[in-house]
């Protein structure tokens, strides 16, 4: 299910510097304002010195790698500061006493003692590559290097539990590029981004890794994955504008299922980065929105119960929150920002946590006169601090849920029905089960097969052939357009798009392609377009689905596309929604399809005569006279179709 998570800002005044933010407390922070050095920040670790039991913040920035003593919370200070070359990236891990650190500046993997506090004990090794993008170590001291100038940029592991000084090299798999990733006992989560996919490799023989499986995100530019304690479920993020966190089952390698995806502002296009898993709970930097939590108890039902927005612009962009840290035993969670400091330099970010346990909601929609279910109802609870809306799945159930407990005002809605209002009791921790029945709404188009002998007969249904999206190309202003885009849509039910209207700058031949929400073609269909407007058929068998693509199969087309003003969603009939388009950063495009006509086709259609073929009707039945008649027993009849065709039939007792 699809679940957006809608903002209600509140400010809080904390520190001196008063940002939005719900369940989460600033106590302390650290700028690096240029007393020494000038510098922006990237991610972070942290560290505790099992000595002292003093907690660090462990920090990558452009200039170099900061240690943050956080025996004051309320008051961090710089422990020691090593310089390295300038680069945007630098990614840190520990294993005992030792942080290692990756640059994409080159110089190799730095490599620092943390029980001298003075930082003058460190080393670079340089071994197996010279730059690498991020790195991970696992539970057996196994270091995974991500994104090498070495190869395209895979995995190579390295011994660091041996000598942790002086790694050594244990194999590699580079199969694809791998951005970011984690590994937990003989499985490495790799997030290969160009791929779009995350991979599940087994790394139980280093020398000789195999895949075990892989899944694409649904943005399908797969930066982070990390998996749940129990090993069940993976949560991902894409690096890309207007993306999601997402929640898979990969309990079968052969089989993995996405069960839910999230956004924390949706509308905005903010851009996710980092998530991490702390118990139940997922814990994300998120760029412009700062910190957010979920809480992940379980997985097909993310909700949003915690955030800290630091940086004061919103929407799609690279600032604010690059990483987060939620690991430490004292429970703070520890953030880097990349550019939030008022010098528009670095800024580490400590959080005292005032968020718990969820308190969850599910239950069934149905259509009140017929009882079948209804898929793509919307779900609102209403008056809390993060609003929740989900959309009922394709057999009609939902799951949904709030930060806070308490009595809660419940919308049930969707286009063609009367919308309802009912009451949840939502308590934390607990499941909360709300069914609600919905009346057809008799002024509304509501696409279907009307033949009570079909096998997919609405009842509901007022009209079988229905025309939407945009009428025409002069809504608003736009252009003709060489790139390739396309509409994304949801369809409740099996449905045919028999045509469109398109409009062409010049003559071409052009194949319009219907796609899954993978971006793999299910139907396509090749035209001739001459200049100007035409109507073009292109009966495309659409399955139900969400997230499918009406495009084209390449660039260079010429065909129109507004590029401002387009209001979504667009509904057609009830049961195809228009739900946006692939513009990165952008609502209000409209590619290509106008004034769309929509059908859905009664399948299986059979009349009360037994032994009436499926595939025509029947128009009359004849005695040997010519003479119409009833279905009689011991004589002699012709049953005449529409097709031309004539049965001859005796009904013998």
């Amino acid at each position: 299910m699809i679940k957006k998570i809608l903002i209600i800002l509140i400010c809080i005044p904390l520190l001196s510097n008063s940002q939005s933010s719900y369940n989460l407390g600033l106590i302390g922070s650290y700028n690096w304002d240029g007393a020494s050095y000038d510098s922006e920040g990237s991610d972070i670790w942290g560290w505790e010195n099992q000595t002292t039991g003093v907690e660090y913040a462990l920090v990558g920035l452009n200039l170099g790698f900061s240690v943050i003593d956080l025996s004051s919370p309320q008051n961090p200070t710089e422990a020691f500061f090593i310089p390295g070359v300038n680069s945007t990236w630098r990614d840190i891990k520990t294993w005992g006493d030792h942080a290692y650190i990756t640059t994409e500046g080159g110089g190799g993997l730095l490599i620092v003692d943390l029980t001298d506090l003075t930082g003058q004990t460190y080393t670079y090794y340089t071994g197996s590559f010279d730059a690498a993008h991020n790195i991970y170590i696992d539970e057996n001291g196994v270091a995974y290097i991500f994104g090498a100038d070495v190869g395209n940029g895979g995995a190579i592991f390295l011994d660091v539990a041996t000598d942790p000084m002086n790694p050594a090299y244990l194999g590699e798999w580079d199969d694809y590029y791998i951005h970011d990733g984690m590994a937990r006992g003989d499985t490495m989560w790799a997030g290969c981004i160009y791929e779009g996919e995350f991979y599940a490799v087994d790394v139980s023989d280093k020398t000789n890794p195999q895949t075990l499986g892989h899944h694409p995100t649904p943005n399908q530019f797969t930066h982070n994955a990390w998996i749940s304690d129990d090993g069940d479920f993976l949560f991902t993020t894409d690096e890309q504008s207007d993306s999601y966190i997402g929640s898979y089952n990969v309990e079968n390698m052969n089989n993995i299922q996405e069960v839910d995806r999230i956004q924390s502002n949706p509308g905005s296009n903010s851009i996710p980065h980092n998530t991490h898993v702390d118990g139940n709970f997922l814990v994300t930097s998120w760029y412009r929105d700062g910190t957010v939590v979920h809480d992940a108890t379980y997985p097909n039902n993310l909700i949003q119960v915690a955030y800290y927005d630091s940086y004061s612009g919103s929407g799609d962009g690279f600032d604010g929150c690059w990483g987060t840290y939620p690991f430490l035993p004292s429970g703070l969670i520890i953030s880097t920002d990349i550019n939030s400091a008022s010098n528009g330099n670095g800024r580490l970010l400590v959080f005292e946590r005032a968020f718990s346990q969820g308190c969850y909601l599910q239950g069934l929609v149905t259509d009140v006169t017929s009882g079948q279910n209804i898929s793509g109802a919307n779900i609102v609870i209403l008056n809390t601090s993060i609003s929740n809306n989900s959309t009922t799945d394709l057999s009609g159930n939902y799951t949904s849920g709030n930060a806070d407990d308490g009595v809660f005002d419940v919308v049930f809605s969707k286009i063609g029905y009367i919308s309802d209002t009912l009451q949840a009791n939502l308590v934390s921790g607990q499941i909360t089960f709300l069914n609600a029945s919905l009346l057809v709404d008799n002024s509304v188009s509501i696409l279907g097969c009307m033949n009570p002998s079909s096998n997919n007969f609405n009842p509901s249904a007022n009209t079988s052939l229905e025309f939407g999206g945009e009428a025409n190309n002069t809504f608003s202003s736009g252009g003709y357009f060489m790139g390739d885009q396309h509409l994304i849509f949801d369809a409740a039910t099996d449905l045919i798009i028999k045509s469109a209207v398109f409009y062409a700058d010049f003559a071409n031949s052009i194949t319009f392609e219907l796609r899954n929400s993978s971006g793999t073609v299910i139907d396509d269909t090749t035209h001739f377009l001459n200049p100007g407007q035409q109507q073009l058929e292109l009966n495309f068998d659409v399955p139900t689905g969400n997230d499918m693509e009406l495009g084209i199969s390449s660039d260079y087309s010429g065909l129109y596309r507004n590029d401002n003003g387009a209001t979504y969603p667009y509904n057609i009939g009830t049961i195809m929604n228009i739900t946006g388009s692939s513009a990165s950063g952008s609502t209000g495009y409209y590619y290509f399809y106008y004034n769309i006509e929509v059908e859905v086709p009664c399948v299986n259609t059979t009349t009360n005569i037994t032994g009436t073929p499926f595939n025509k009707n029947l128009v009359k039945i004849v005695d040997i006279l010519g003479r119409e008649a009833d279905p009689s027993k011991n004589i002699i009849l012709f049953y005449i179709y529409d097709d031309g065709s004539v049965d001859k039939r005796v009904i013998v007792e």
